[in-house]
């Protein structure tokens, strides 16, 4: 069918979700990404949350714009997961919020912990701070990709529970690598942190006569595995 095209950024969030899910999508805004699963038949049901009213009825209003049959969507005015039941789902969207927001959510309900669940996250800042928080509590990241949109890189993680090995603080910010990861503008995406932790050093160095050292030796810590990490990147895709 017919249908509206989805940014960047959730058809790469869409193109994870599995077939015949049953989609929960946290935040939904205007509710684009489930009412386009839905019109695509990808998959088999959805919950469109959003913690206020006003984003709701924008998604609401998209939903019967679109036709979607109101039998295949729910839209619920709630916290994150608080409202609704393990047995309704089995995949998680969590886009468009701060790291600390999708760690709260996550931690918001005791059944996010099952390794059955799919969740894909995308966050908007503190990406390093979620990644860790993942380590801390037990997710596991499975996969990493990367959306380009109006000149800005957004990173969507692949989760599930389960533990995984300590990431390096280079890992922390850019995720894990190998050869078998995904291209997608991942060269583009290191060279961008890269300019921004030197940016973050820079400002350190220049906003007060004596930076605290030990600030100074982490980024500069995290700018050496950077580089490492963009120089093995680069020779695997050779």
């Amino acid at each position: 069918m017919s249908v509206f095209e989805l940014s960047p950024r959730l058809r790469t969030i869409a193109e994870q979700v599995p077939f015949g899910a049953r989609l929960a999508d946290i935040g939904t805004d205007h509710a684009y990404l489930p009412v386009w699963l839905l019109m695509q038949e990808r998959i088999s049901s959805a919950i469109a949350s959003d913690l206020r009213e006003g984003p709701l009825s924008r998604g609401i209003a998209v939903a019967r714009q679109w036709q979607t049959p109101s039998d295949k969507i729910s839209f619920r005015c709630c916290d994150g997961l608080l409202g609704m039941e393990r047995s309704e789902l089995d995949t998680i969207v969590i886009a468009g919020m701060g790291g600390d927001t999708i760690a709260h959510t996550l931690s918001g309900v005791t059944w996010s912990n099952d390794p059955d669940l799919l969740f894909l996250l995308q966050p908007m800042s503190s990406i390093p701070e979620l990644r860790q928080w993942l380590q801390e509590n037990t997710f596991r990241i499975e996969e990493e990709k990367i959306a380009l949109e109006q000149s800005k890189y957004y990173v969507i993680l692949k989760v599930r529970a389960g533990s995984m090995e300590p990431l390096s603080l280079g890992e922390r910010w850019v995720g894990r690598q190998s050869k078998d990861s995904p291209e997608n503008h991942r060269t583009e995406y290191i060279c961008d942190v890269i300019r921004r932790r030197n940016r973050a050093l820079n400002g350190i160095k220049n906003a007060v006569s004596k930076p605290p050292k030990v600030q100074v030796d982490e980024l500069n810590h995290t700018l050496k595995e950077l580089h490492q990490m963009r120089e093995e990147w680069l020779s695997w895709q050779r």
